[in-house]
């Protein structure tokens, strides 16, 4: 059971960005600041929901929230918005990686409410001593494709004119 949660997380983003087209750099990169959200301000914000007397969320529901919130809103808002080609295979690097980071952090939010043991699989074992390989990996990639993609100019089509 661990097994198979830890690779839909990881295989997750990379399926969605295939199917929709989207843009894996910056859905690594938002994914990267939900985690940082989370890590800064996290008990700030549980604290806020408690003063509104929401009883039924948790804090691992509002870290939940909070993580993949800005991940998918990035794949569904840059829908249709990778380049084909080679660099559409390049998207599959962040991809794969923001699953990693996703798997790395959500799961153990999610084995709570799932009753399952990650400690005892392997996988959770490898994957966490890979965890700053992945995080590394992602961000260079990532960077590397919004750097290469975003400063593209235009090309004129039309003789100048004198």
């Amino acid at each position: 059971m661990a097994d198979a949660l830890l690779a839909t997380l990881i295989l997750l983003p990379a399926v969605l960005t295939f199917l929709l087209k989207s843009n894996a750099a910056t859905a690594f990169l938002a994914l990267c600041g939900g985690f940082a959200v989370i890590t800064l301000s996290s008990s700030d914000i549980q604290h806020l929901i408690g003063k509104t007397k929401i009883t039924s969320l948790t804090s691992n529901d509002v870290s939940l929230i909070l993580l993949l919130v800005p991940l998918f809103l990035t794949l569904l808002l840059t829908f249709r918005n990778a380049v084909g080609g080679k660099r559409r295979l390049l998207q599959l690097i962040p991809a794969l990686c923001a699953g990693g980071l996703l798997a790395a952090v959500a799961a153990p939010m999610f084995s709570g409410s799932l009753n399952t043991n990650l400690s005892d699989s392997q996988f959770w074992k490898n994957m966490q001593n890979a965890q700053s390989y992945i995080v590394g990996a992602g961000l260079l990639a990532s960077l590397l494709l919004v750097w290469t993609g975003g400063f593209s100019h235009r090309k004129s089509h039309g003789k100048k004119h004198k």
